[in-house]
C-alpha cells in the first residue's frame, strides 16, 4: 500500500485537530489548534486537495480548537470547542460554504465541552462525550442528538461511565453505531496510559443501548481517526505509549487497520493489521506518524489532511495532504 503527499504545504496553517468534512464535490477544512497558543477561526474548501480556497479567515464563533464540524443538508454545523481558557456549548452553522456562520443556539442543554466527537446518520447529528477543563477534567458519558441541525437537542442516552471519554472515534455501518478508542486524560496535557482505551461498543437503536464488544488487537491509543466505507471500519494513527511506559513521552502511530464487522460477527479477531507504512513512515524512519489528523474517503482513496506529531510538547503539527489507495 503506497501513501503518496500530493501537497506538502497547503496555505492553510500547520495545525492538530483540522475539522471539516465533504460536500458538493470539496473538501473542507475547519478551525484547528499550532502548538500552545495559536487557534484558528478559519474554514477552508478544495476541490482536489491540491489548490485551497478560503472562504473566511474570521469565522463568528472566534478562535477556537477542537470543536466538532459536521456536514449535514448541505450545511456546515460547528459545536463545542474551546479557546484557551473557555470551553463552549454553543452551535454555529454555515448555509454557504463556510463564508458567513450563524449561531442556532447558544446555550445547548449539554455542557461546554472539547474532545467530543460528533457523527452524522441519516441526516441526525450523534455528539458523544467529551470533557471540560485542560486540568481537571470532568468527562460527560452521554450522547446528545440533533434532528434539525444543531438548533434543538435531545438526551438520548446516559452511557456506561466507561464511555465519558475524548478522542475516540465513531463510524455506522448499516445502522449500527461503532463506538472505539480514546483517553481519560487528566490533565489533558499528560497522558493516562491506564485511561487509554482500545475498545469497541456497537448500538443498534441509534444509540439508546450500547453493548461492550471486546477489545480491538491494536494498542490503546486517543487521536486516531477511523471511517467506514464499504461495510468496512479503517483506524489510522492516533497516540499511543512510548517506549518508556514510565515516562509521559508517547509515540504515534502510523498503522492501519480493518475491520469488516458484518462479515466476522463483530469479533475482536476480524481485525486486520493493513500496513505500519502510513505516511511512508517505515521507509522513512525519521519520520513520524500523526494524531489528530483530519481522514476523508473518497475516489477509492483515504485522504488525510494535517495533523499532529506531538509527543510531549506541543509541536511539531502538519499542513500537508497524503493519499492513498483503499485496502480490499
Amino acid at each position: 500500500m503506497k501513501w503518496e503527499r500530493i501537497l506538502k504545504a497547503a496555505p492553510w496553517s500547520k495545525r492538530a485537530m483540522p475539522r471539516g468534512g465533504q460536500m458538493d464535490g470539496y473538501f473542507y477544512i475547519v478551525s484547528g489548534r499550532a502548538g500552545p497558543f495559536t487557534i484558528f477561526s478559519d474554514t477552508w474548501r478544495s476541490a482536489d486537495g491540491i489548490s485551497w480556497e478560503c472562504m473566511s479567515r474570521k469565522s463568528g464563533w472566534g478562535k477556537r480548537c477542537y470543536p466538532e464540524v459536521d456536514v449535514v443538508k448541505g450545511h456546515l454545523v460547528l459545536n463545542g470547542g474551546q479557546s484557551l481558557n473557555t470551553f463552549y456549548n454553543d452551535v454555529w452553522r454555515s448555509a454557504d460554504q463556510g463564508r458567513t456562520w450563524e449561531q442556532v443556539c447558544a446555550d445547548a442543554p449539554w455542557g461546554v465541552r472539547a474532545g467530543h466527537h460528533s457523527h452524522v446518520m441519516d441526516d441526525e447529528i450523534y455528539m458523544f462525550g467529551g470533557a471540560r477543563n485542560s486540568n481537571d477534567r470532568i468527562f460527560y458519558p452521554e450522547l446528545w442528538v440533533s434532528s434539525d441541525l444543531g438548533e434543538t437537542w435531545e438526551l438520548r442516552a446516559e452511557l456506561p461511565e466507561d464511555m465519558g471519554r475524548a478522542g475516540m472515534q465513531v463510524c455506522h455501518i448499516d445502522g449500527t453505531l461503532y463506538f472505539m478508542g480514546g483517553d481519560h486524560d487528566r490533565p489533558v496535557f499528560l497522558p493516562n496510559w491506564e485511561g487509554r482505551r482500545n475498545d469497541v461498543w456497537k448500538s443498534e437503536d441509534k444509540g439508546a443501548t450500547w453493548e461492550l464488544l471486546g477489545h480491538a488487537p491494536w494498542i490503546p491509543r486517543t487521536g486516531h481517526q477511523a471511517v467506514a466505507h464499504n461495510g468496512k471500519i479503517i483506524v489510522i494513527g492516533g497516540h499511543i505509549p512510548g517506549k518508556n511506559k514510565q515516562s509521559k513521552i508517547q509515540s504515534i502511530a502510523h498503522d492501519m487497520w480493518a475491520w469488516e464487522p458484518k462479515n466476522c460477527g463483530e469479533s475482536m479477531d476480524g481485525w486486520k493489521l493493513v500496513t505500519k507504512n502510513v505516511w511512508g513512515c517505515e521507509d522513512n524512519p525519521g519520520r513520524d506518524g500523526k494524531s489528530d489528523f483530519r481522514i476523508e474517503v473518497r475516489d477509492g482513496k483515504v485522504w488525510t489532511f494535517g495533523g499532529d506529531r506531538e509527543r510531549f510538547l506541543p509541536w511539531p503539527m502538519d499542513n500537508d495532504v497524503w493519499v492513498a489507495e483503499l485496502p480490499d
